[in-house]
Order: C-alpha cells, then structure tokens, then sequence
C-alpha cells in the first residue's frame, strides 16, 4: 500500500472492515494488510482524528491479545498513548496488557511497556511505573537498554510526584560516582540529575567532585557522540575547579572534542571549556585558534545548524573585550544561496567583528550587497554600513559616507530612502564633519517617501538650515500633504516648523509655524498631536514679540531646539545576562540572547558558582603567546616533569576547512603541545601549561 493511501482521513468502520477482511490462510499478504490497517489508525491519532479511533479500541485489544509480532505491539502501545493522553480513562482496561509486556522477558516490549505507563496521566498509569522504577532503579537489571530508559523516564515522573523522586537523587548520584557501571548508564544518571535541577528553582545547585568530574571525562574515548553531548552539556556550574591545575587539565582533555563532526558535541564543548575560563587569568592564544578552527569547521553544516552556530558565535563576540574566537572576516561573507536568517546573522558578525584594520574588506563586501536584487539585503547592507559609521572612529565614518554618497548616485528609491536614514544617525554622531555633502543629500528631497527616510530628510533639513539657502521651499514641499502622511511624520513636521521659528523668528517662519499648528488642531483628530499643536500654540503665544533679542524667542528655542546628545550604538550585554548566556550556550537562549527566566519561566537562572580561583572580571582575562608561560596557581608542581607531547594534529579541524566553499583554509599552522589521552597519573603529577 502506498503511503499516500495511508496517510489519510478514515472512518472507524472502514478500519475495521479492513482489519475483520484479512485473510488468515494467506499469512504473508494477511500480515501486509493487518499492519497496514493499524498503522492507519496511528496516522489518523496523529491526524487529530480521535474521536474516530477511539471506537476501535476493541480491535487493538484483541490483537493484543493474539499478537506476538513486534510491530503489532509496537502500534497498540502508541495508540495506548495516544487515547491515554487525551482521554485517560478509556485505557483502565488496557492496564493489564502493558503489565504482561513490561514483565515479559523481552526487552524491546519492556522498554515500550515502561514508555507508555510514562505517558498515559492516569493514577492506575502512574502508580505501575513508580513501582517498577524504584524496584529497577534500587535492584538493577542486566539490560543496559532498559535501565537507561528507566532512568531518563524520571524526568517526567517528576512532574507526577517531585517527593518520590527526590529520594532517588541520592542513588543515582551514586551511580555517577561509581566507575565500575556502564558509561551511558552513569551519563544518563547525570543528565537526569541535572534535568531535575534545572526544573527546580529551590532545590540547590547540583554539584560534582572534582575527582568525579575527570572520571567521567575519562569515559569520552568510550561514548558515543549523544552521550558525549549530555555529558558537556551537564558539567558546566555544576563541577567547581578549585585549582589552575584543575581548569587546565578539564581543557587538556576536552579539547580533542573540538574536532568533532557533530555540533552537539563541540557546542557543549565549547560552552564548558569558556565556562572554565572564568576560573583562570590567562590563556595562550593557540587555545583561541584551536576555538575558532572548531567554529570554522562548522560553517558548512546545514543552514539550520549553521544558524545556531552563528548565534553562539555572536555571544562568544559580545562576551569580552578581547574576543575568544579570532576570524577571518570572509568567512562570514554572504552567499547568494544563503537563507535570509544566515544573511542577517553573517551582517551582525560582520559588524561586531570590524575594525580600522579589516574594515575596507568589509565595505567592499558590503557595497556589492548594498547593490542585491533582493531589496530586503540590500536595505540591511545600507544599515549595517551607516552603524559601522557610528560604531567606528572617525576615519571610518569618512569611508562609509564616501560609499554612501556613491550608492546615492544609483537613485533607486528604495537604496536611497534607506541611506537617508543612516545618514541621519551618522550627521548626530559628526554634526561638522559632513556639512560639505548635506546640499546633495537634500537633492534627493523627491525620493523619499517611506516614513523613515521622510523624517531623516525633515530633521537633516531642519538641522542644517543655516547652510541651505532654500530650505523654507524644500520644507514646503515636504508639508504639502501634510493631512495624508502618517502620524510620526506629521510629528516630524511640526516639531521642523517651530524650530524653524524658533531659530529664524520672521513673519514668513511665523505664517508657516502658526500655519501647520492650526492644521494639526484643526484639522487632525489624533489627541496626542493635537496636544503637542497646542503646547507649541501656547509658547509663541507667551514668546512675546518678533524679534532675535527678544528673551521670550530664546527661551523658546532652549525649549524646542535643545543640544541633542551624540548618539552612541551599545553592543554589550549586561555582564549577569552574559554570564548566564554564556552558561546556556548552544540553547535557545543564545538564539534570543535573552536570559533563560524571559524565554522559561520556571527555569533555574545560571550564576557561577564561587571558588578561590574565580576571576569576577571578565576582561582580567590575557591572552599570551608565550610558550614558556608556567601556572601560577599551584607551587606543588615544581619540579614535575613535563607531559609527554604525543599528539600533532589539534591544529586540524573534523572537516578539512579548504573545503569551505573552497578557498578558506585553517587559521592554525603550529603544532600543538597536548597530549591526546591525558591519564590520571600524568594529570596529579605534570607540569601545566596555560593554554
């Protein structure tokens, strides 16, 4: 059967038809179709069709009953789950049959047994899988599969009673602690330990030995890339270094990870190795360049991925002052393939990663975008070119005008309309610098007509009326449909007609001031215009007489024409939402960049936790090139002899960097100085470099 035919909307009775025409003395082709009937039934649960399927729980009873085949259980257990989340009651009968399943001795049916006690909100439900967990949890099975699954599953038995599985906490930290059970078991006791954490703001902080932290490092070599992942996930804020040694040994070892294919995987290890860094004052810059090898290899995953990854990368860029990641500034280059999420985040790497000495790189890069078919680009290009202007010195801000005023010679309205309204922020931060160029700007008067770039050209025109010698006819041209334009422009619009009074008190300026107030009292019903027409209204009624010296003038222009502050673009975080970001890489909070608490409400906010060696100043933190360089924060260690250097090949990433988009290559050319499987020995008794 196709699976068009499949995936549709049924009737109960055409199921049942369905099922009661099997032909039983034809096994093979019986089979086909009995299964093909209930996966019906699956897909039309998933459909939403449940008023439908309820009526058949009947039939998935009695092939319940006389059904050994896998896959048949398999589809009767989801459709347990399915009815049972919806309607708990109607799956009492179904109890005893998932029992017979969870103390069969197979443990694919124990494993599906346990999963749809879990899942089906109903007491009889949950009472079944507490007492089958804790006789499990606190007898052991031989199935590895099954006590993992089992320890996982009290997550959301937690949801059903936290009272009863707190007792179990102290177990299964126990199971964490001890190096003789299976890896993943002591990886799915500490994962499910730090779940229960994380949901539980007045439990305390969960926290691990350091002896118990570089055990299960150890494990590493030995897990798979899931199990990897909950791993380094889990051990950042919950294992304390107490020691320089400490921090660097953790790093030493975590660092092979790094070069792994899955991003899961070198997220979580790049979230755990910043993450140690708060507790050290300086690093050798080869760590910065193995971290941004790692980021690098990555770049070529899918868009999804990759969007995530540029996410991280963002926060890693806002953290310190001197970044932990150091790139080449065309690796965040813009593809014409690439989705409109990568574009606008590669923009916003682009800006935070620009400096006097790139920055002609970066403006090449983004006059070409600035000049895209797709008109969303090229918008975000212009902007992104006027905050550089901004954000930079003086000497750029020359650069980025210059290219400004020659995208203006396009005069396609919409690049023209969006650097009108950059240059604006650009004149706030240099109001003498660009007056040569304000009468070509103004050229441009009859292109703007979005509501931005209409208020930039009023407040550049207003701003700098004493060097336009025909500013009056040009304002007037702008306020001749004043009624028709939308409330901020008709705003705008008033506010530049008494500063024009205000500056140049004359009968014209007056007859065009008094003119517009009375249009927007009048003629204008939005009350918070009207007022503001009022208030002006009032003060050049008390302003007194015509006239430059007259006092009443300049205390009006103090009021309506005061000194604007220089305009200033803040790219840094608060350092408590940093630090908490920095503790949830690689989560979706590093996506907003807003602290779990916004985005979780019932989520554990992240500190880091106290230690002798943690260093509060997140710029107190050096980098150095000096190999030489010994730890300072232990004097026990003099004397040690050296680690043996047995590996060469960190410098490399996962996948080769030359492959990405076929002209990068990897920033990293030295070899590196670390051992690949640091054993416990060489950890308690050598010589640490910092890296």
């Amino acid at each position: 059967m196709s699976d068009q035919r499949v995936f549709a909307r049924y009737r109960a009775n055409e199921i049942r038809l369905d099922l009661q025409n099997v032909d039983i003395k034809k096994f093979k082709s019986g089979t086909t179709k009995k299964k093909n009937a209930l996966r019906k039934i699956i897909v039309n649960l998933t459909l939403g069709n449940y008023n439908e399927m309820i009526d058949l729980l009947p039939e998935i009873l009695k092939f319940w009953q006389i059904e050994d085949d896998l896959e048949v259980r398999r589809i009767c257990h989801e459709y347990t789950r399915s009815v049972g989340s919806m309607k708990p009651k109607l799956t009492d009968e179904i109890l005893p049959f998932v029992l017979k399943d969870l103390r069969s001795k197979n443990e694919n049916l124990q494993i599906m047994a346990l999963r749809t006690l879990i899942f089906v909100p109903s007491p009889p439900f949950t009472s079944e899988a507490f007492k089958f967990l804790m006789s499990l949890i606190n007898h052991r099975s031989d199935s590895i599969e099954l006590t993992r699954t089992a320890i996982y599953s009290l997550v959301q038995m937690d949801d059903f009673d936290h009272a009863r599985i707190s007792g179990l906490l102290e177990i299964l930290l126990d199971i964490v602690s001890q190096s003789s059970e299976e890896p993943t078991i002591q990886i799915a006791a500490l994962n499910t330990i730090y779940a229960i954490h994380e949901k539980h703001q007045d439990m305390k902080p969960l926290g691990i030995s350091i002896d118990t932290c570089f055990n299960l490092l150890s494990l590493l070599p030995n897990l798979n890339e899931w199990d990897k992942g909950l791993l380094l996930e889990a051990l950042p804020a919950s294992v304390v270094p107490q020691t320089h040694d400490d921090v660097f040994d953790m790093i030493d070892i975590v660092l092979p990870q790094l070069q792994h294919v899955n991003m899961l995987v070198v997220l979580n290890t790049l979230k755990f190795i910043v993450y140690l860094l708060n507790y050290v004052d300086r690093i050798n810059e080869t760590l910065v360049k193995r971290l941004s090898s790692s980021i690098v290899a990555l770049l070529n995953k899918p868009p999804e991925l990759e969007f995530l990854l540029l996410r991280n990368v963002i926060l890693l860029l806002l953290s310190r002052q001197t970044p932990l990641l150091e790139f080449d500034v065309s690796y965040f280059f813009v593809e014409y393939y690439d989705p409109i999420y990568i574009k606008d985040t590669k923009l916003e790497c682009l800006y935070l990663l620009a400096n006097s000495e790139n920055l002609p790189q970066i403006l090449d890069e983004l006059e070409q975008y600035a000049t895209d078919i797709d008109i969303q680009m090229s918008r975000k290009a212009i902007r992104a070119i006027g905050n550089l202007a901004v954000k930079l010195d003086d000497n750029a801000a020359t650069e980025c005008v210059h290219i400004l005023l020659h995208l203006l010679e396009f005069g396609v309205d919409y690049v023209v309309q969006e650097i009108i309204s950059v240059l604006r922020n650009i004149l706030r931060k240099y109001p003498n610098k660009f007056k040569s160029n304000i009468r070509e700007i103004v050229e441009y008067t009859d292109s703007v007509q979005e509501p931005e770039s209409k208020n930039a050209m009023l407040w550049i025109i207003t701003q700098y009326s004493d060097i336009l010698p025909n500013y009056m006819s040009i304002f007037q041209n702008l306020t001749s449909s004043l009624l028709e334009e939308p409330l901020e422009v008709q705003f705008s619009i008033l506010n530049s007609s008494v500063k024009f009074f205000a500056r140049s008190p004359s009968a014209e300026t007056k007859n065009q001031c008094m003119g517009i107030i009375q249009l927007c009292i009048n003629e204008i019903d939005n009350p918070d215009l009207r007022n503001r027409a009022l208030m002006y209204d009032r003060l050049i009624a008390v302003s007194g007489n015509i006239g430059v010296t007259n006092p009443g003038i300049s205390i009006l222009q103090t009021i309506v024409d005061g000194k604007l502050p220089v305009i200033e673009l803040n790219s840094k975080l608060d350092p408590m939402v940093l630090e908490e970001l920095e503790l949830n890489m690689s989560s979706i909070t590093s996506v907003y960049l807003k602290p779990t608490s916004q985005i979780f409400r019932g989520n554990r906010t992240k500190l880091l936790p106290q230690s002798p060696i943690l260093v509060t100043d997140r710029e107190a933190l050096k980098i150095t090139n000096y190999k030489g360089l010994k730890n300072k924060g232990d004097s026990s260690t003099k004397g040690m002899p050296k680690r043996t250097a047995t590996m060469s090949d960190y410098d490399k990433p996962a996948e080769k960097v030359n492959q990405l988009k076929g002209k990068r290559k990897s920033t990293l050319n030295g070899p590196s100085k670390l051992a690949r499987k640091p054993s416990m020995l060489m950890r308690r008794l050598s010589m640490k470099n910092p890296f």
